[in-house]
């Protein structure tokens, strides 16, 4: 799959200052910071705004996927080593997490995902992807800067004194990409005797204008999980598929049986999503094969809804394709992809991000 989009404009710097400005203030605690004046003054910042570009640039330029993000760490701990801002890194292999503050008063944490996608990147832009089949295509490297930027300009308030009592904790996640990785992050965090009371996170959307910040109450992300299916028939030539027990049929037939699961099994107050997207067969033109393989991805809003779904996909999958003469081998990759639970937004944590949006 090959991703082509035309140049990037300088508007995603804006953006970065803003949402960089949305995480500082969702921290920081003194009454005599003023939001809009914080965000004009970053704006107003060359040498700021070049080390923005120049930090995302390198990031995008080397993509690195879920758990071998090796490099894209270092660079995180060369920029917080220059910043001064003390940290523990390896966590989950090649997680970051920096510590500011003086101990006193609340813990808050920001987090950034660090993994790139195995996507051929075709944009044309002078800091493309320098990886073959890997590419940030969702937008992590400016998720790192943003985290980055965060860091620097609460750095710069703690030295002015202007920071307040508190802790603030920078999160760089690894493997968001359906590896799960906010584990790691969160067992250091509870480990460590100084876990947040509440976590902020951004990410960047195309469908919102340049400045916009946009959140709710309640679940705002889907849980997901991911799947493959293994339909075994037999062989024969295409000319006679009498012979044999036809795979790709029943693939199929199981295809277009699960599109009934959102609208007959999942309630209609829930929203759902089961979605096939990988369909593997022969290669001959004149041959039926002995397997054909189907994977995809199931999301829903809630666990009791995903466990639902989980459990009827299975039925669906091995009785369709039993009916078809074939063996049927479904697996959930929990091992590999564990299923992650739905994004759910306090009404505290909404309220601070709010609060500081209007300010701005």
């Amino acid at each position: 799959m090959t991703w082509r989009g035309g140049r990037v404009s300088q508007a995603w710097t804006r953006l970065v200052l803003t949402l960089a400005a949305l995480s500082v203030l969702s921290c920081a605690r003194s009454a005599s910071i003023d939001p809009a004046g914080l965000l004009r003054n970053a704006r107003s910042d060359e040498n700021f705004r070049q080390w923005l570009v120049g930090v995302r640039r390198e990031l995008h330029r080397k993509p690195e996927l879920m758990y071998k993000e090796h490099e894209t760490s270092k660079v995180i701990q060369r920029e917080l080593e220059k910043l001064g801002i003390p940290f523990v890194a390896g966590i989950g292999g090649t997680g970051v997490v920096a510590t500011l503050g003086n101990g006193d008063g609340p813990v808050v944490g920001l987090r950034a995902d660090m993994d790139a996608l195995p996507i051929d990147e075709d944009s044309g832009v002078a800091f493309r992807s320098e990886h073959g089949g890997r590419m940030h295509a969702c937008g992590h490297d400016v998720h790192v800067t943003m985290l980055l930027g965060a860091a620097r300009m609460l750095k710069d308030l703690e030295g002015s004194g202007e920071l307040g009592a508190g802790t603030v904790k920078f999160c760089f996640q690894p493997a968001e990409e359906g590896g799960a990785g906010a584990k790691h992050i969160r067992r250091h965090l509870d480990g460590s005797g100084v876990a947040p009371k509440s976590m902020f996170g951004f990410h960047v959307w195309p469908g919102l204008k340049t400045g916009v910040a946009a959140s709710r109450k309640g679940t705002i992300m889907a849980s997901a999980a991911f799947f493959k299916c293994f339909f075994k028939g037999k062989g024969t030539h295409g000319a006679m598929p009498h012979l044999g027990r036809d795979p790709v049929v029943a693939a199929s037939a199981a295809i277009q049986a699960l599109q009934t699961l959102v609208s007959r099994i999942s309630s209609p107050f829930d929203s759902s999503v089961v979605s096939v997207t990988q369909f593997k067969a022969g290669e001959a033109f004149n041959v039926i094969p002995d397997e054909t393989m189907i994977g995809g991805t199931v999301r829903a809003t809630t666990e009791e809804s995903m466990r639902t779904l989980i459990e009827e996909a299975t039925s669906v999958l091995e009785n369709v394709g039993r009916a078809y003469g074939c063996e049927v081998t479904v697996d959930f990759m929990e091992q590999e992809h564990p299923i992650t639970p739905p994004v759910v937004n306090s009404a505290g944590g909404y309220g601070v991000a709010e609060r500081v949006g209007k300010a701005l």
